[in-house]
């Protein structure tokens, strides 16, 4: 096997076409790729804590402090403190998140649909997801990558 033919080459190409395409979609859509999930799970988790948050989603903790900076400070996502305890925060979506998420959808469902519908289903993705995970020995690649051993 040669440099330019090893799969982890093609790994490392696939990572890079995956920044630039997070990239693309913050100027394109409004949000980064990592944004929109947020967004989209705070919509669906209302109030979590940030742990539940990163387990949820299953992003590093470095990653969802980053994030969650860059959408409080645009004012989508708005921190307070847990009733139940004082040393934790909850995070919420604010209206303007729930908006530019809305939009970003919109946006991101025309540009799906210049592609044909084996494209857009995202089954190629879904084969290659299932090949990293097999890289990774998990039956589900979207187990948190906070439980994954570090060597």
């Amino acid at each position: 096997m040669t440099f330019s033919t090893h799969p982890f080459l093609s790994l490392f190409r696939i990572r890079l076409s995956i920044h630039r395409l997070s990239k693309l979609s913050e100027r394109r859509f409004g949000l980064s790729i990592v944004q929109w999930c947020f967004l989209r799970r705070l919509i669906q988790m209302p109030a979590v804590s940030a742990q539940t948050l990163a387990q949820t989603v299953g992003v590093h903790p470095s990653t969802l402090t980053q994030t969650l900076k860059r959408l409080h400070r645009r004012g989508l996502i708005f921190i307070t403190e847990d009733p139940r305890d004082s040393r934790k925060k909850t995070i919420s979506v604010t209206r303007q998140g729930k908006e530019a998420l809305d939009l970003a959808e919109v946006r991101m469902n025309q540009f799906l649909e210049s592609f044909d519908g084996a494209d857009r289903s995202g089954f190629a993705l879904n084969q290659v997801n299932g090949y990293l995970a097999k890289l990774l020995g998990s039956k589900n690649a979207e187990s948190s990558p906070t439980s994954v051993k570090r060597i």
